[in-house]
């Protein structure tokens, strides 16, 4: 018979606590550990950029984008602000950020991995630290980067709850590195940003130049004037509209809410208002747009 060894690993658990617990709580269920956040990703989605895609284009996205650059050089224009990016540099881009890249490489030689989500309750608060910085992954960071890719496609080699961590794994790891190096205080805020948080906040509602003007106590050429300092290639009008027509994309693939209903959720005056803007953009009428993508998913 092998005799059992004796198991020395409880004792080391037992001095441990006596060692980060000397005070005694005062109830056995107060004071005890929680997470600063409450965020959960959901409906991730990964791909890899193609040869054919036009870098140049200023994107906005509904969506939360960690883009992380494979192989290249380029400088991406992130509400902006101009980042400087190379291979194995990573960003994270939040819905309803417009972002363009411009290539300090041949377009062969660039490519860069891009993982999207959403929150749950499409609460970002708990990460805008990591808004408009560079960050660089660690091997952890790669680790949980390479379950993820694992994760999706056709045959993914783990469950959908272990790609999930892996992602907050990320996140919390990129949010302890920036904190670390932020100065105390609150961020300030240019002019710009300011102006085009606000639109990103309330293009639902009824807004114009006039009315940024008047809510930045500015004149309606310093605002187009920051817009066009920026670079980004949109006038405040434009920003409105696309954020507007992005919503009602959503909400006519993935809601039953009425054209009508969607129309004033947008916030355009009327539907037949509504209906005009989005058959100029989409070439299609909202109706026949929600009927294309229903028979697209039989």
């Amino acid at each position: 018979m092998t005799k059992k060894k004796k198991n020395i690993a409880i004792t080391h658990i037992d001095k441990l606590f006596d060692e980060t617990h000397k005070e005694a709580k005062n109830s056995l269920f107060s004071g005890g550990i929680s997470a600063d956040f409450d965020f959960m990703p959901e409906n991730i989605i990964v791909w890899k950029s193609s040869k054919t895609l036009n870098c140049s284009d200023t994107s906005i996205h509904q969506r939360m984008i960690l883009k992380i650059i494979l192989n290249g050089v380029c400088t991406m224009s992130v509400d902006g602000l101009q980042i400087p990016m190379q291979k194995g540099d990573m960003i994270c881009l939040f819905p309803f950020q417009f972002h363009s890249t411009k290539l300090a490489c041949p377009r062969e030689d660039y490519s860069f991995l891009a993982i999207s989500f959403t929150e749950r309750k499409r609460n970002y608060s708990a990460f805008l630290s990591l808004k408009n910085h560079l960050l660089s992954p660690d091997e952890s960071d790669f680790s949980n980067l390479k379950k993820i890719v694992r994760s999706s496609g056709s045959n993914p080699e783990f469950p959908p709850e272990q790609c999930v961590f892996a992602l907050l794994e990320i996140l919390l790891n990129q949010r302890r590195k920036v904190q670390q190096n932020l100065p105390g205080g609150m961020e300030q805020y240019d002019l710009f940003q300011r102006i085009s948080n606000y639109i990103r906040t309330h293009f639902e509602q009824e807004i114009s130049l006039k009315t940024l003007a008047d809510t930045f106590g500015v004149t309606p050429e310093t605002v187009r004037r920051q817009f066009k300092k920026a670079d980004t290639g949109l006038t405040p009008g434009k920003l409105i509209s696309r954020l507007r027509l992005q919503l009602a994309v959503e909400l006519l693939e993935h809601t039953e809410t009425s054209i009508a209903e969607i129309a004033d959720r947008c916030g355009f005056k009327d539907q037949f208002t509504f209906s005009r803007a989005f058959k100029r953009a989409m070439k299609v009428s909202p109706l026949h747009h929600r009927l294309q993508v229903r028979m697209k998913k039989g």
